[in-house]
C-alpha cells in the first residue's frame, strides 16, 4: 500500500515519456467502446511515447508524476492551464491519495480560477470528490463515452 509519504510529485521529464505512455495506454483501453475503430486506434497512436515526448516539451502541456520507490505510480497533464488533459493512477493503488495529490499539485500550479475535464464515466466519482460538478451530457469522442465536468475554486 502506497501512502502519500511513499510517493513524491515533480515535473515529468523525457526519460519518463515511456511509463506515462504506458500507463495511459493501458487506462485508454480500458475505457474505449471499440478498440477495433479507426477513431480508437489514431486515438491510441496518440498516447504512443513519441507524441507523449512532444507534449511534455510543449508549450500549454504541464506534466507532474508521481513516483514511489517502485516507479512511476501517477500523472496528471494540464493542457492550457485549465483543462486535465490526462490523470490516471496504476492498477492496485488506487483510493490511496495518489490522484488527489496530483490535482492538488498541478492546481497549486496554475492560477486559472476554473478547470474542465472530461472524465470517463468510471472516474466520474473521482473527480466529483475534488469538486467537479457534470457540466453536461455524456459524449463519445476517440471511442471514449465521457462526461464534460468543471471545477471552480473557492474564492476565485
Amino acid at each position: 500500500m502506497i501512502s502519500p509519504m511513499n510517493f513524491t510529485i515533480r515535473n515529468a521529464k523525457i526519460p519518463d515519456a515511456g511509463a506515462i505512455s504506458r500507463l495511459v495506454t493501458y487506462w485508454a483501453r480500458q475505457h474505449i467502446d471499440d478498440p477495433t475503430s479507426s477513431e480508437a486506434k489514431a486515438y491510441l497512436d496518440t498516447l504512443a511515447a513519441a507524441a507523449t515526448i512532444e507534449r511534455i516539451g510543449a508549450a500549454g502541456f504541464s506534466y507532474y508524476v508521481a513516483e514511489s520507490p517502485a516507479g512511476l505510480c501517477g500523472v496528471i497533464v494540464i493542457r492550457g492551464g485549465s483543462r486535465i488533459h490526462h490523470l490516471f493512477v496504476q492498477p492496485g493503488i488506487h483510493k490511496q491519495g495518489v490522484a488527489r495529490a496530483l490535482w492538488e499539485h498541478a492546481m497549486a500550479r496554475s492560477d486559472s480560477p476554473t478547470f474542465v475535464v472530461n472524465s470517463s464515466l468510471p472516474a466520474i466519482p473521482v473527480y466529483e470528490r475534488f469538486g467537479f460538478i457534470a457540466s453536461g451530457a455524456p459524449q463519445s469522442r476517440n471511442g471514449i463515452t465521457f462526461v464534460p465536468m468543471e471545477y471552480s475554486r473557492p474564492g476565485k
